[in-house]
């Protein structure tokens, strides 16, 4: 699998488990305009066990998704998708 592919498949798995743990809103039916600013994070060994991908693999990918496709935090040493960026918002 390349880098690309990877990305490819964490990129989605983020954004159903992303999506799927938002409580206040949904993001498939609400504009990503009106997406509130706070949102429930994803953490890197959730899509790693949806994806069925390495947890190292998964933190490669989301280093090189942060800013393009999702927002990353880390905390103690664990990557979390804060936000997935949708594509109807320009950076």
């Amino acid at each position: 699998m390349t880098d690309d592919d990877t990305d490819q498949v964490v990129a989605e798995a983020a954004l159903q488990l992303w999506a799927a743990a938002q409580t206040d809103f949904d993001p498939f039916e609400v504009p990503s305009t009106e997406w509130p600013a706070t949102a429930v994070p994803v953490r890197d060994a959730d899509i790693a066990v949806d994806s069925h991908l390495d947890v190292e693999d998964v933190r490669a990918a989301l280093r090189r998704l942060d800013g393009s496709k999702v927002v990353v935090g880390e905390e103690a040493g664990t990557l979390s998708v804060l936000r997935v960026l949708p594509e109807d918002v320009p950076l």
